[in-house]
C-alpha cells in the first residue's frame, strides 16, 4: 500500500525493524507538553522494554499512561511508531529476562528499573525509492 509517496509497511515489516534495532525514543505527555526521549531498548517478545530512573519515563510506566515510541533510519528513510500502555515491569522473573535481553545494548549506569511497552498498534513508513 502506499500513501503520498510513502510505501506503508505491514505489520511484520515493523516487527522486523523492531527487533533490528536498538535505539528509539519513548513519546509522553507531559501536561500540557509531549516529549521524546531516548532510550535504548530491546524486544522481549512482542514487547518494547528498556531500562529507566526514577523520572518521566518510570512516571508514565508507574501511571499506565499510554505513549508512542518511534524508530526509525534517516539513511534508509523508513520509520516505525508503536502504540500501546507502558507499565515498570516487577516481576523479578520477567525483570531478569528484559536484562539479559537488553545486556547487549545497555551503555553502561546504574538504571535497574524495567520498563515494558505492550504495542497494540503498529505503524511504518518507507520513501518509495
Amino acid at each position: 500500500m502506499t500513501s503520498r509517496g510513502l510505501d506503508i509497511l505491514d505489520a511484520a515489516d515493523c516487527e522486523r525493524l523492531l527487533d533490528a534495532a536498538h535505539f528509539g525514543r519513548i513519546v509522553v505527555k507531559l501536561g500540557d507538553l509531549v516529549a521524546a526521549l531516548p532510550v535504548f531498548y530491546a524486544m522481549d517478545r512482542k514487547d518494547i522494554v528498556f531500562r529507566t530512573d526514577p523520572g518521566t519515563k518510570l512516571m508514565a510506566a508507574v501511571l499506565h499512561a499510554r505513549v508512542a515510541f518511534e524508530i526509525d533510519d534517516a539513511d534508509e528513510g523508513w520509520s516505525v511508531v508503536a502504540i500501546g500502555q507502558c507499565e515498570e515491569v516487577r516481576s523479578q522473573k520477567e525483570v531478569e529476562r528484559a536484562l539479559a535481553a537488553l545486556d547487549a545494548y545497555w551503555p553502561g549506569g546504574e538504571r535497574h528499573r524495567v520498563v515494558r511497552i505492550h504495542p497494540e498498534r503498529l505503524t511504518g513508513r518507507r520513501l518509495r525509492t
